[in-house]
């Protein structure tokens, strides 16, 4: 299993080692890691509203075969985008969406 996490320059290197960490501890718990070929994660910073921003999450797996599964969230930073994608990855339940008012 390989996890890339990448990331624009408003995520650090520290950012992206820990969403690293998380993806693969929480990937080999849920499935075995012989099930999955590739993880690619990717955090980028986006607009919430008016001067509220946020980060976003999208992680692709791409399982044996064709198959993929592809989730998006939004946290209030990158770590908190990265757990609730892991939250996503284990449950499989849909994670709110961030507001400005819950910063």
């Amino acid at each position: 299993m390989r996890i890339e996490v990448a990331g624009d320059r408003t995520i650090s290197r520290q950012a992206r080692t820990y969403g690293e960490y998380r993806l693969f501890a929480a990937l080999t718990q849920h499935s075995g890691p012989q099930n999955i070929r590739h993880v690619r994660a990717v955090l980028r910073e986006v607009q919430l509203g008016k001067g509220c921003t946020g980060v976003a999450c999208t992680v692709t797996v791409t399982l044996q075969g064709s198959d993929s599964i592809r989730i998006r969230t939004i946290g209030s930073h990158a770590y908190a985008a990265i757990n609730n994608a892991v939250e996503r990855l284990r449950t499989n339940r849909q994670t709110p969406s961030v507001d400005c008012a819950s910063l």
